[in-house]
């Protein structure tokens, strides 16, 4: 009789569950799949995550994520079998934030595995953070945030928040308005950020301001640079750095940054003479360890104006933060070796005047 009653009383149990299971829907049996998945594969996650970061983290992050999403797995399917609304939603709720959390750390691997900064430390490599990591990871989180939290808006029925007459509507209003203000330089910086063609420490040339700066902090909105010459810290959006004309002065060529002066010697002077007063001024820039002597120089005739012929020295520079000051040396000694070379370096004087004419 005890058999009889047990076997009798587990298929009651059976059949009521299967009843019960038989009200799911495509989503609830969407929020278990996903809910089962990332039960089974939050140890890869977690392992993912660890392997980039700390391992000792991870390993707790594992554990807690085992027990949460055990909990929250439980609390739905009795939420569902028992048709308890709220216990849905929020299991629903939890599920969410979960996946969110999942994605976030996730997207941080990624990202550090990307654009992070390997460092061995003791024998043991660790990839830490960059700026342009942690700008990143900051804009992936802000776009999963808004995805969550649309998500938990639909879950608890809360639809007409969406609408602009809603708190959320008029958030998203004054964010469309002042898009102009803000949106152009954020993208713009993730634009740079994710290129790698603009990095800290690089030494740039914008032209259309008249620029040339290292690279110190490029931002979310701003990149910070140094002005070479009067060492100014100057503030640039973002949206200039891509919309005009950048220069940038790479360190990782193997013969070095080419650079060029030019000089302006009259019709009838000597090239002999100029090829020797120019190669005297490059010798005496390479002497001064402003040029250098391996990537070489070269001289050539670039212009023959109306009133003068241009002529060119490209060399090597020896290093592209001092860019500045190897143009300065290099006119310098041009100016001390005009005499000794018999040029001269002013622009001559093509207009001849009448005796006694204002002109004289």
């Amino acid at each position: 009789m005890q058999l009889t009653l047990g076997a009798f009383n587990l298929d009651q149990v059976i059949t009521i569950i299967r009843d019960h299971l038989e009200v799911l829907g495509p989503i609830d049996h969407f929020t278990l799949a996903v809910n089962l998945f990332i039960f089974v594969f939050s140890k890869w996650f977690a392992t993912r995550y660890g392997q980039i970061k700390d391992e000792g983290k991870s390993r707790s992050r594992l554990r807690i994520l085992h027990f949460a999403n055990l909990f929250l797995f439980i609390t739905y399917l009795v939420a569902v079998i028992f048709e308890i609304s709220i216990g849905r939603s929020l299991s629903q709720t939890f599920l969410v934030i979960l996946a969110s959390y999942l994605l976030v750390h996730f997207a941080e691997a990624l990202i550090l595995k990307r654009y992070g900064k390997s460092k061995a430390i003791e024998g043991f490599s660790r990839t830490s953070e960059t700026h342009t990591s942690r700008t990143l990871e900051l804009f992936v989180c802000f776009v999963i945030l808004c995805i969550s939290i649309v998500l938990l808006i639909n879950i608890w029925g809360f639809e007409d928040w969406l609408q602009t007459t809603s708190v959320l509507g008029f958030l998203a209003l004054f964010v469309f308005a002042s898009k102009e203000y803000w949106a152009g330089d954020f993208l713009s910086g993730i634009l740079i950020i994710s290129q790698g063609k603009i990095e800290r420490g690089d030494v740039i040339k914008i032209r259309d301001e008249n620029l040339t700066a290292i690279v110190l902090v490029i931002g979310s909105f701003q990149t910070v640079v140094r002005d070479l010459v009067n060492k100014h810290d100057i503030i640039l959006p973002n949206s200039k750095l891509r919309l005009t004309r950048v220069d940038v002065l790479r360190t990782d060529l193997k013969k070095g940054i080419r650079e060029f002066e030019d000089f302006w010697f009259g019709y009838g002077t000597d090239p002999d003479k100029i090829h020797a007063m120019i190669v005297e001024v490059w010798k005496k820039t390479v002497e001064e360890e402003l040029a250098t002597e391996d990537g070489g120089f070269s001289i050539a005739n670039k212009e023959c104006g109306d009133h003068a012929v241009r002529w060119r020295l490209s060399y090597t520079l020896h290093s592209p933060h001092r860019l500045i000051e190897a143009g300065n040396c290099v006119r310098e000694n041009a100016y001390r070796l005009q005499e000794k070379h018999g040029l001269e370096l002013a622009t001559p004087l093509t207009h001849v005047f009448p005796k006694g004419s204002n002109g004289q």
